[in-house]
């Protein structure tokens, strides 16, 4: 694992993610209190942080009316 700089999430690199036929990687950055609240929310569902941001950002539906409950990312 390579740790780029402080507020850089680690970057793993696996034999499995090498043979699989991707398309796009996404990079992002998150502050460390945003990064525990959705690395948790993963870790109940015992899945890794990448299939978890994954599945929600292919489920998620916000609507106008929403708009003041979510929870807004720290940038």
């Amino acid at each position: 694992m390579e740790k780029h700089n402080e507020n850089c999430i680690d970057i793993v690199y696996t034999t499995d993610m090498a043979k699989s036929k991707t398309d796009f990687q996404v990079n992002t950055r998150w502050n460390e209190e945003d990064l525990a609240f959705v690395k948790a929310k993963a870790d109940r569902m015992g899945w890794n942080l990448s299939q978890f941001i994954k599945a929600a950002a292919l489920n998620a539906e916000f609507t106008i009316q929403m708009q003041e409950d979510l929870r807004k990312p720290k940038l």
